[in-house]
C-alpha cells in the first residue's frame, strides 16, 4: 500500500511538465448525441493524428475503411507535392535528402508530439514506436500544410481580384471521381477535436519546405481561407499569431471567438455574484420575451457569431445560418472548451443562451422571421430542437458567463408593466396595417360623437341670442 502511495503520480503528466492541447472528447458528450450517437466526432473521409489508428480497427474490406485508406495514400502525393516545389530542389536526388530532412526533424520532435496529446492518446499507448510517430506526424503534417498553402495561394489571388483556377494543377481533382463533396467533407473532418496533429508540426514542416520568398503568416491566411464557408459570421481581422495555435481547431476557436477586451460587461465578482443571485436560470423563450416587449433584430457588422447586444428593448443577435456541418463544428468547439482548461467558454454560453431562447416551433419561427436563424438543416432532423441537442451535459460557468450583464438588463425590462402593456396594445390592435385602420377609424367615430355631443349640450345650456 505504501509503495502504491509513493508512485502514485497525476495522470498524464508522467515526467513532462507541457500542458496537452489535444484532448478526447468526454463520453458523455457522445451519449447525448440523440440520432447519431458519437458521430459529429469521428472523420468521414480522412483520419488525422492519434486517429489514424482508427482505420485499422474496422473490418477488412469495409466501405468505410476503404473510403478512409484512399486519402491515406494521398498523403504521399502531398508530400510529394511540397518538395517537388521547393525552389531549391533542382536535382531529383535531393528529393530523398529533403524527405529524410524532414522525417528525422519530426523524430526530433516526437517527445513534444507525445506530451501535447491528453491521457489515452499518443502518450500512453506504447504500441505507437517513435519512427511510426514521426512518419505518421510527417504526412499528416504534409496533407495539413498542403492544403493550407493551396489555400493561401487562393486568397493571394481574390486579393488581387484574379481567380484561382489555374492553381489546381496539383492531383486534388483526381480524388473526387465518385466523391464530388470530398473536399468539402475532409474541411469538415480537420475541425474535429480528436482529428488533430499539433500545429507546430505543421510550422516546422513549413521551415524545411518553404521557399525563400514565403512568411510563416501563410499558414493562418491558408486555414483562414480554407475553412470560410463554415464560418459561423464574419470572423473579426484581429491578428492571429502562430505562436499562439496549438492545432487547426484552435485556431479556427480563435478566429470565431470575440475579440480580446470586447466582452460587453465585466463585472466584478461581487455584482456578478449579487445579479446571479437575483436572476432566475437563464432567460425565457422568444415568443414570452416578445410578449413581454423585447424586440428581436438581426445584427449587423458583428465582430463574431457571439457577439449579442441588448439596448432600450431591442435584443440584437448575429445571424447563424444552421446546415448540416453545424452541428458536428459546434459540438467539437464546445467539446474543446470543456476539455482545454485556459477558455472562457463563451460558445457553451452561447449555446445554453440560444437553447433558452428556442424552446418551441414559435420560438424558432419568431427568430428565423427576424432573420436571425437561417435553417437549411435536411427534413429529417427539427430546428428548433438544434441547440438542446448539441447542448446536453454542457458545463457552464456562472465566473464566465459573458452574457450575464446582458440577461440582467432582459430580465429587468421584461418585468415591467408598462412594456407588457405597450407589446399587447402592438400586438392586438396595430400588427397590420387593417387593423390599424379600424383602430383609427374606430377612434375618429369616437371623436366625432364626444364633439357632437359637446355642442349639442353647450347649445342647450347656452342658446344662440
Amino acid at each position: 500500500m505504501l509503495e502504491h502511495l509513493c508512485g502514485a503520480a497525476p495522470a498524464g503528466h508522467g515526467d513532462s511538465t507541457q500542458q496537452p492541447t489535444i484532448y478526447m472528447v468526454p463520453q458523455e458528450l457522445k451519449l447525448n448525441s440523440s440520432y447519431n450517437p458519437g458521430g459529429e466526432y469521428e472523420p468521414v473521409v480522412v483520419c488525422i493524428g492519434n486517429t489514424y489508428t482508427k482505420i485499422y480497427t474496422l473490418p477488412p474490406g469495409s466501405h468505410y475503411r476503404q473510403s478512409l485508406l484512399k486519402l491515406e495514400s494521398y498523403k504521399w502525393c502531398c508530400a510529394q507535392q511540397l518538395i517537388r516545389r521547393h525552389s531549391r530542389l533542382l536535382e531529383p536526388a535531393k528529393t530523398l535528402v529533403l524527405l529524410h530532412g524532414c522525417f528525422r526533424s519530426m523524430k526530433r520532435l516526437v517527445p513534444k508530439i507525445r506530451a501535447s496529446y491528453s491521457q489515452g492518446t499518443l502518450k500512453t499507448l506504447g504500441a505507437f514506436p517513435d519512427d511510426e510517430v514521426a512518419e505518421m506526424m510527417l504526412l499528416d503534417g504534409c496533407f495539413i500544410l498542403h492544403r493550407l498553402l493551396k489555400y493561401a495561394s487562393r486568397a493571394a489571388m481574390e486579393a488581387d481580384g484574379g481567380s484561382y483556377d489555374q492553381l489546381d494543377d496539383d492531383e486534388d481533382w483526381t480524388q473526387v471521381y465518385g466523391r464530388c463533396g470530398l473536399w468539402q467533407l475532409v474541411t469538415r473532418d480537420l475541425l474535429l477535436l480528436e482529428n488533430q496533429i499539433p500545429f507546430f508540426v505543421v510550422r516546422e514542416l513549413f521551415q524545411q519546405l518553404k521557399n525563400e520568398d514565403e512568411a510563416e503568416e501563410l499558414l493562418v491566411t491558408g486555414a483562414l481561407r480554407l475553412f470560410r464557408s463554415l464560418r459561423p459570421q464574419m470572423m473579426h481581422r484581429s491578428p492571429i499569431a502562430c505562436d499562439d495555435v496549438h492545432h487547426l481547431l484552435h485556431l479556427f476557436y480563435l478566429s470565431v471567438g470575440l475579440p480580446p477586451g470586447d466582452h460587453q460587461q465585466q463585472l466584478s465578482l461581487g455584482q456578478r455574484d449579487e445579479l446571479l443571485s437575483e436572476l432566475p436560470q437563464w432567460i425565457p423563450g422568444a415568443k414570452e420575451l416578445e410578449e413581454a416587449g423585447v424586440r428581436f433584430r438581426k445584427r449587423k457588422n458583428a465582430t463574431s457569431f457571439l457577439d449579442v447586444r441588448f439596448a432600450r428593448g431591442v435584443l440584437e443577435i448575429p445571424q447563424l445560418e444552421l446546415n448540416d456541418s453545424s452541428e458536428s463544428l459546434l459540438r467539437n468547439l464546445i467539446a474543446f472548451e470543456q476539455t482545454y482548461p485556459n477558455t472562457t467558454r463563451d460558445i457553451s454560453t452561447y449555446a445554453v443562451f440560444m437553447d433558452c431562447l428556442v424552446t418551441s416551433e414559435e420560438d424558432m419561427r419568431i427568430l428565423d422571421l427576424h432573420g436571425i436563424l437561417v435553417n437549411h438543416l435536411n427534413s429529417r432532423r427539427v430546428a428548433w430542437r438544434f441547440f438542446s441537442a448539441i447542448t446536453g451535459q454542457v458545463h457552464w460557468s456562472t465566473e464566465e458567463n459573458y452574457l450575464v450583464g446582458l440577461m440582467g438588463a432582459v430580465d429587468r425590462y421584461r418585468n415591467r408593466r408598462r412594456h407588457k402593456w405597450r407589446a399587447a396594445l402592438v400586438r392586438n390592435y396595430f400588427s397590420n396595417p387593417w387593423v390599424t385602420m379600424s383602430v383609427l377609424a374606430a377612434l375618429l367615430l369616437l371623436v366625432m360623437a364626444v364633439l357632437q355631443t359637446f355642442f349639442t349640450v353647450y347649445a342647450y345650456f347656452k342658446p344662440p341670442k
